[in-house]
């Protein structure tokens, strides 16, 4: 039984590899692929004053309605208790990033047309995509002297990490269904009771960390997008602890026991906890 269970850690340990080296792969290079695509509709007209205001204004409304119908989707999901619809949501308002993977001068042009769903928070708040700075500070405090290339390679190191959370997480919660576990706990599980959530965020948090210390800024908006990332991550968040109540109301002390035996998505060491936690305790 040992053996077969070892076996199959190591077969699901090395498609996870793989499917992450393709998520990999795709994060870097499909943006420019449809970038190359959409430049075909969406010109760079920065030197165009009149096409720049046309396309503004054509663009305009549209994301109008893009931001509300991502600010109902969330609150439809929360609504109706269905976390996938809110994290589309949350996934969507984090999409336009993307767009910083391609050369423009003007913002819009290519992928960076999918920006158009921050056009009327930047229009009106310039600033707003900066409001979540603070999320740099522990990537700052660990790495006070930086240099480029060292930089680009924490960076791309932390999105693999994500990918490979994430894979870990999906072929694991997979097999334990195929094996008929009500509580998924072995594996990756015993670290983390939200792989997949931790494997975004981490995914994400390093296509971040990317965009903003690129040695050459690929986009005429350089604001770092850290507010619409801390926004997408506290929906998450919101998603799993959601979750958790539902599965303490369908398996009561039996989940209770799975959380007190394993973090709920950074492994932290015990003696740090009460200092993270200490907010909890106050009393009003």
């Amino acid at each position: 039984m040992e053996e077969d269970s070892l076996r199959s850690l190591l077969l699901i340990s090395a498609l996870s590899i793989l499917f992450s080296i393709a998520l990999f792969y795709l994060t870097l290079e499909v943006p420019n692929t449809i970038d190359e695509l959409l430049r075909n509709y969406f010109r760079d007209v920065y030197w165009d004053v009149e096409s720049r205001e046309a396309l503004l204004n054509g663009l305009r409304p549209l994301g109008y309605i893009s931001i509300a119908l991502v600010v109902i989707l969330i609150l439809i999901g929360f609504i109706i208790d269905k976390g996938y619809i809110s994290l589309i949501g949350s996934w969507a308002l984090y999409l336009p990033t993307f767009g910083y993977f391609a050369f423009a001068m003007f913002f819009l042009a290519g992928i960076g047309v999918l920006r158009t769903i921050w056009l009327p928070l930047i229009e009106y708040y310039p600033d707003i995509l900066e409001w979540g700075n603070l999320v740099l500070l522990p990537f700052i405090l660990t790495n006070p002297i930086y240099q480029d290339e060292q930089t680009i390679a924490i960076a791309l190191s932390i999105i693999f990490a994500g990918l490979l959370i994430f894979s870990m997480g999906v072929a694991t919660w997979l097999y334990g269904r195929y094996r008929g576990d009500e509580i998924i706990q072995f594996w990756i599980y015993r670290y983390t009771r939200h792989p997949q959530y931790l494997g975004y965020i981490l995914w994400s948090y390093g296509i971040l960390i990317l965009v903003y210390y690129m040695p050459h800024v690929k986009g005429a908006l350089t604001t770092i997008p850290s507010y619409p990332w801390l926004i997408s991550t506290l929906i998450i968040t919101a998603i799993a602890l959601n979750e958790e109540l539902k599965l303490l109301n369908k398996y009561g002390e039996k989940y209770k026991t799975y959380i007190q035996k394993t973090p709920f998505m950074l492994p932290i060491p015990n003696k740090i906890k009460p200092i993270l936690l200490w907010p909890t305790k106050i009393r009003h």
